[in-house]
């Protein structure tokens, strides 16, 4: 009742979205409705999350959907990367009538429009949807476009009842050298040939680190695409101009507290990125570095070692690599130079980026009394969708996708149909 009722929301969106570019320059916002007048699709970028994903952030976006709790069906669309202090930064929201092929690849059209297509060694990541895959190579076909390592965990964990083979698994996916992964995937294929061919028709190169070329960075999974949507649970309840609100405002409040606490840094690199250089250091203190020329490397740790090229910024550990941050081996070396270890860090993981990031604020729509809205968006006359959900209690936990394995899908469709109450469902608000 205070928020006002979801078909008002509908009329309200266009004068709603017009202020909120006028607020804020550089927003990107497009709705299209169908020959009735109906709203189909919405999609919100906002402009201060659109200069900092252009100007400062690694080039790999996770891509997720939800659905949707409130009057009518939909479901929500959400791009977001990962800052150089390892917080989630949403780039793009989106809203259609479900995770359907025409759904996807008018969102990511609309995104290539925002963020431009000839971004070098752009990496999407995703779950298996259909939909999802089709429309990424449709629209970003010069992408690199790999899986999260989830799905296919859950799917190996429900086929094949081996004790081991769910941990080889996450190991093999998430390990650095080739030599390494084979050793592993070997251990697996000795369990059962047949986990070695699913894997195998997965495609290496989506979801295995090793044969990534180090370009999705350490981003494995879509947990930072996840995350939103649990933080979003209770407003997805919400009518459609009061959840682009609520959105707004959540990013208003991530915005401002993060520049605060980036103008606290006092050193080169970001919290997180310290702490892990630091972490790597102490590993490191006493392994001996022995120099091949002036760039190059042979560092010795006890184990199999690592040829370091600092000019490259390699390793032959492939860690240095991957998370572009040094490994301790170039640790070692450049320590044995007398070289700053900071510099040999990729510049997404400096204070200064960070701070970058966040300088431009997001700012409020202010009271809808206050609108100043010309009179060809005031009078749109948007409609609410012809699909809205019929009458009784409605469900709260999603329905399994396509690619989840059998028992979890059982378990999903049991626990989506039994009846529970408020308390339970808060506790379990996470899963």
């Amino acid at each position: 009742m205070i928020r006002g009722r979801a078909e008002k929301s509908f009329q309200l969106l266009s004068s709603y979205l017009y202020m909120l570019k006028l607020k804020n320059p550089g927003t990107i916002v497009e709705i299209e409705n169908d020959s009735e007048s109906r709203f189909k699709y919405l999609f919100m970028e906002i402009g201060s999350c659109l200069a900092g994903f252009r100007s400062q952030m690694q080039p790999v976006i996770a891509v997720d959907a939800c659905f949707l709790k409130g009057k009518y069906f939909g479901s929500l669309f959400v791009a977001t990367c990962k800052d150089g202090n390892n917080n989630v930064y949403p780039i793009a929201w989106g809203v259609g009538d479900s995770e359907n092929d025409a759904s996807w690849e008018w969102f990511f059209t609309n995104l290539r429009s925002a963020i431009g297509h000839e971004i070098p060694d752009l990496v999407f990541v995703s779950d298996r949807h259909k939909s999802n895959s089709k429309a990424v190579l449709t629209v970003f076909p010069n992408a690199l476009h790999v899986h999260y390592i989830y799905h296919i965990g859950q799917n190996v964990k429900g086929k094949f009842k081996h004790e081991n083979v769910h941990a080889l698994f996450y190991k093999a996916a998430k390990a650095y050298p080739e030599s390494e992964f084979h050793e592993l995937f070997n251990d697996l294929e000795r369990y059962d040939p047949a986990v070695s061919t699913y894997l195998r028709e997965a495609s290496f190169s989506r979801w295995v680190r090793a044969y990534s070329d180090g370009k999705r960075f350490d981003i494995m999974t879509t947990n930072i695409a996840e995350c939103l949507n649990t933080t979003l649970a209770d407003a997805r309840k919400f009518s459609i101009q009061c959840l682009m609100e609520y959105i707004r405002n959540m990013l208003q409040q991530w915005f401002y507290e993060r520049r605060g606490h980036a103008s606290k840094m006092a050193r080169h690199l970001t919290s997180w990125a310290e702490g892990q250089i630091a972490k790597r250091f102490a590993l490191s203190q006493y392994w001996l570095s022995e120099p091949i020329d002036m760039y190059r490397f042979n560092v010795k740790d006890g184990n199999s070692g690592g040829i370091v090229d600092l000019k490259a910024k390699t390793c032959t550990c492939r860690v240095f690599d991957f998370d572009k941050l040094s490994c301790g081996h170039a640790l070692a070396a450049a320590r044995s130079r007398n070289i700053d270890l900071y510099t040999l860090s990729s510049a997404y993981y400096q204070t200064e980026a960070l701070l970058c990031a966040y300088v431009d604020p997001i700012m409020p729509v202010g009271s809808q009394a206050d609108w100043i809205v010309p009179n060809e968006r005031a009078s749109v006359n948007l409609l609410p969708p012809a699909t809205r959900r019929p009458c009784g209690r409605r469900k709260t936990c999603r329905i399994p996708s396509a690619g989840e394995g059998e028992e979890e899908g059982k378990m999903w469709s049991l626990w989506s149909n039994w009846p529970q109450s408020p308390n339970l469902l808060k506790s379990n608000k996470s899963g």
